[in-house]
């Protein structure tokens, strides 16, 4: 696999294009802008059986009660394992076994969103009423956007979703098309299309595995019909990165002159001009470039996370399906498309992640 192409400096703050010493120095020191401004954080209140957190740095290590999970951060559960994250509003999440579940940020309309991912498994969620924008509930294929309520969500290994509400009303985004559920309704949304319709649910909780089992049993009939899908949703990451960039490279450009116009202010002494320069980079082409920073991260490792658990997942169903028949027409189909992907993922996406991404 190539190396990323652009670095950027790691940590809790993840903001600066890795650059000139003197830049990231004067982002901290200058703007006075404390490490931890921008990071969400979730603490672990509990923990059983193989439970595991990814870190900023790509570091996976086992999870335990008392720790925090950043802006960044994932769990991973084995078979065994399961934690429960609580959010500073005091809102619970239980990650279940098998489970892929990530925190992270994205800015929209100026304004921060906190962003609770599942790329596989099974999380239940009891939020509480949230001060401003809620968070997004999101999987590969769909989006939930909520205040106050209590449901599932399942995220299968084909990169379909199901979404079961418990209390409360949920909104159900997919490819621009929206379904709000209320309580005791379901709805399915397969990767790259719209929600189904959706149903009533009365009864125990879906049990994860055989629900998955059954959407894997529904990809096999039809692999390259099943992969297609999840190359569209690829597709709309792919795009979301592809439109953020040229705004991100502007924002930079602008970030970068007052830069140098500040280093001016400073070595002149003229404390009224820095000032202005600092309140520019704080409120003004700064926030700019740090919202588009966000957002071009969101779709990048959201597209890393949906090739790595999802498509990779897909690949070794279908090479050990077809170990003995190799050139079965199907197969050779399937890797088609599945080669297509990894080209897409090396092309344009790679040279937007860092060394502990991959």
């Amino acid at each position: 696999m190539s190396k990323a192409k652009t670095t950027y400096t790691r940590g809790r703050n993840r903001f600066f294009k890795a650059a000139p010493l003197f830049l990231v120095l004067c982002s901290l020191v200058l703007l006075g802008f404390p490490i931890t401004a921008f990071a969400q954080e979730a603490l672990t209140v509990y923990v059983e059986g193989e439970a595991n957190a990814k870190n900023l740095q790509g570091k996976i290590l086992p999870l335990g009660i008392g720790d925090p999970l950043k802006s960044g951060e994932s769990v991973i559960t084995k078979t065994t394992g399961r934690a429960d994250l609580e959010l500073p509003n005091k809102s619970l999440i239980q990650v279940k076994p098998n489970t892929v579940f990530t925190l992270s940020e994205v800015e929209l309309e100026g304004e921060k969103q906190t962003v609770l991912a599942t790329t596989v498994g099974s999380v239940s969620y009891r939020l509480n009423k949230f001060t401003g924008r809620g968070p997004s509930i999101r999987t590969a294929g769909a989006a939930a956007g909520v205040r106050g309520t209590e449901l599932t969500v399942y995220a299968g290994a084909d990169g379909s979703t199901l979404v079961v509400v418990e209390q409360g009303a949920v909104a159900v985004e997919a490819v621009g098309k929206e379904v709000t559920l209320e309580k005791n309704e379901a709805v399915e949304v397969k990767p790259g299309s719209p929600p189904g319709e959706k149903y009533s649910w009365i009864g125990k909780q879906i049990d994860y595995s055989t629900w998955n089992q059954g959407k894997m049993e529904e990809f096999l009939k039809d692999p390259v019909a099943g992969i297609d899908r999840v190359a569209l949703q690829l597709e709309i990451y792919r795009k979301g990165l592809a439109d953020t960039l040229p705004l991100l490279r502007k924002a930079e450009a602008e970030v970068n002159k007052v830069y140098e116009e500040l280093k001016r202010a400073v070595e002149a002494k003229d404390e009224a001009r820095a000032a202005q320069l600092r309140e520019e980079l704080l409120k003004g082409v700064g926030k700019d470039r740090r919202i588009l920073f966000l957002n071009m991260r969101f779709y990048a490792l959201s597209y890393l996370s949906l090739r790595r658990y999802v498509v990779g997942g897909l690949y070794l169903q279908m090479k050990s399906r077809y170990i003995t028949k190799p050139t079965a027409l199907v197969y050779q189909e399937f890797l088609e498309r599945y080669r297509d992907i990894l080209r897409k993922y090396e092309e344009t996406i790679v040279p937007h992640l860092v060394e502990a991404d991959i």
